[in-house]
C-alpha cells in the first residue's frame, strides 16, 4: 500500500500536470476569442465601411451598438462581468457561476468590441476563466484553495497570453498571498505559474502568432545618458503620471456617479453608443482598445502638436470610463496604457530629451495607480515598453504604489 508521502507527491504531481494543461486551454480559448473578435471587427470596420462609405458611418455603429448593449443589459443585467467582479465572486462564493453564463459574456463582449468600444477583452476572458476553473473544480473535486491557486494562475496566464506580456503570471504570484497547502514555499508557487503561463502561450501560439514583429511603442533609446538633464524631467514624468492616473480614477467615480443619476440601461447604452461614434468621426485612436494603433501612433506622437496629444488622451480616458458606466462593459488595462502613452507622449513634445524614458514613466506610474497592482503593471509593461527602461518601470511601479498607500492612509 502507498505511504502517505507517495500519495502526496502524486498529487503533487498531478496537480502540476492538470496546472499545465489548465494553462495550454487558456491560451488557446484567449487566441480563438481575440480571433473571433478581429473577424468581427473587420467585418464591420473593413467590409462594412467599404460597401456603406459614408462619413456618418462610425456614428450609426454606435448607434446601432447602443440599442443591442441597452437591451442585453436590461435583459440579462451587467454583462460581460469584470475581472474584479470575477475575483470578487469568487473570494465570497467559492465559485464563479458558469451555466447559462458564459454564453452571455462572450456575446455582450462581442457586441461591445466589435463595435469598437474603447475597451479591451481581459474583461469578458476572465469571466470565462474563472467559469471554466469552477466547472474543472467541480469535476476534479479540487478544494477551495486549489481553485483559489487554478483561478489566479489562469488569470496571470490570460493575462499573459492577451497583453503579450510573459511574465504576467509572475506578477500574480507576487501579489497574491501565497497557498501553502501543497506549496510549502513562494517560490514553487511562482514556478507553477511560470510553467501555467509558459504552456498558456504555447496554446496561444497555435492560433495566432506570439508576439508582434515590432515593439508596440516605436520609441527607442539605445541607450540612457544619465545627465543631470534627466533627473528634473523624470521627476516631472512622475508627477505627470501621478495626476493622470488619479484623475483617470475620479473621472472613473463622475461617470459612475452620473449613470447612477439617471438609471436606465437602454437610454445610457444608446447615449454611449452616440458619443463612441462621434469620437470615431474626431480621430480613430479614440476607438477600440488601442493595442493595434499603439504603434502607428508612437511613431507620428513627437511630430503632432500638445494640444492633439492631450486631447487623445484625456478623451479616451473620459471615452473609456463613460462607456463602461453606461453599460458598454470591458477590460481598462490597454485604454488606460493607450492613454498614459498619449499623456506621455504630449510630455516629450515640451521636452524632447530623451522621451522615450518620459513616456515609459508616464505610462508606469499612471498604470499603476489605475490597476493598483506595482507588479502586474510592471510586467504587462515589460515587452510593451523598451526592454532597457524595465528598471525604471519596476521601481516607478514599486514606488508609486507605495506613495499611493501613504496618501490613502
Amino acid at each position: 500500500m502507498p505511504s502517505s508521502t507517495t500519495k502526496t507527491t502524486q498529487f503533487k504531481i498531478i496537480f502540476v500536470l492538470y496546472s499545465l494543461l489548465l494553462g495550454l486551454l487558456i491560451g488557446g480559448l484567449a487566441a480563438a476569442f481575440l480571433a473571433l473578435i478581429n473577424l468581427s471587427t473587420h467585418l464591420i470596420w473593413q467590409v462594412g465601411y467599404s460597401h456603406f462609405n459614408h462619413p456618418a458611418y462610425p456614428l450609426v455603429i454606435g448607434l446601432f451598438g447602443g440599442i443591442l448593449v441597452g437591451l442585453m443589459q436590461r435583459s440579462w443585467g451587467p454583462y460581460p462581468k469584470t475581472m474584479h467582479e470575477t475575483l470578487s465572486e469568487f473570494k465570497q462564493t467559492g465559485a464563479v457561476a458558469y451555466q447559462h453564463q458564459v454564453g452571455k459574456n462572450i456575446i455582450a463582449a462581442l457586441v461591445v468590441l466589435a463595435c469598437g468600444a474603447s475597451l479591451g477583452p481581459e474583461a469578458a476572458l476572465s469571466a470565462i476563466v474563472g467559469g471554466l476553473i469552477t466547472w474543472l473544480g467541480d469535476r476534479l473535486k479540487l478544494t477551495a484553495h486549489q481553485q483559489t491557486l487554478f483561478l489566479n494562475m489562469g488569470i496571470g496566464a490570460m493575462l499573459a497570453t492577451i497583453f503579450h506580456a510573459p511574465f504576467a503570471g509572475v506578477g500574480e504570484a507576487i501579489e497574491k498571498t501565497p497557498l501553502r497547502e501543497h506549496f510549502k514555499s513562494h517560490f514553487n508557487q511562482m514556478l507553477l505559474y511560470i510553467l501555467t503561463t509558459a504552456t498558456g502561450l504555447l496554446g496561444f501560439t497555435l492560433v495566432n502568432q506570439l508576439f508582434p514583429k515590432e515593439s508596440p511603442f516605436a520609441l527607442h533609446t539605445p541607450t540612457i545618458h544619465w545627465t543631470l538633464a534627466v533627473w528634473p524631467l523624470l521627476i516631472l514624468a512622475l508627477i505627470v503620471g501621478f495626476v493622470f492616473g488619479n484623475l483617470f480614477l475620479k473621472i472613473e467615480q463622475w461617470c459612475q456617479w452620473l449613470a447612477d443619476t439617471i438609471h436606465r440601461p437602454v437610454l445610457l447604452a444608446v447615449i454611449a453608443g452616440i458619443c463612441l461614434g462621434a469620437c470615431g468621426l474626431l480621430s480613430p485612436y479614440l476607438l477600440f482598445s488601442g493595442e493595434h494603433y499603439l504603434l502607428t501612433f508612437t511613431k507620428s506622437g513627437l511630430d503632432q502638436s500638445f494640444g492633439y496629444l492631450l486631447l487623445i488622451g484625456l478623451g479616451k480616458t473620459v471615452l473609456t470610463n463613460l462607456i463602461f458606466a453606461f453599460g458598454w462593459r470591458g477590460g481598462k488595462i490597454f485604454p488606460a496604457i493607450f492613454a498614459s502613452a498619449a499623456i506621455g507622449l504630449s510630455l516629450a513634445v515640451l521636452f524632447p530629451y530623451t522621451p522615450g524614458l518620459l513616456v515609459a514613466t508616464v505610462v508606469a506610474v499612471s498604470c499603476t495607480i489605475i490597476v493598483a497592482q506595482p507588479y502586474v503593471t510592471a510586467t504587462l509593461l515589460l515587452f510593451l515598453l523598451p526592454l532597457q527602461f524595465f528598471p525604471i518601470i519596476l521601481i516607478a511601479c514599486i514606488g508609486t504604489h507605495k506613495i499611493q498607500q501613504l496618501c490613502i492612509k
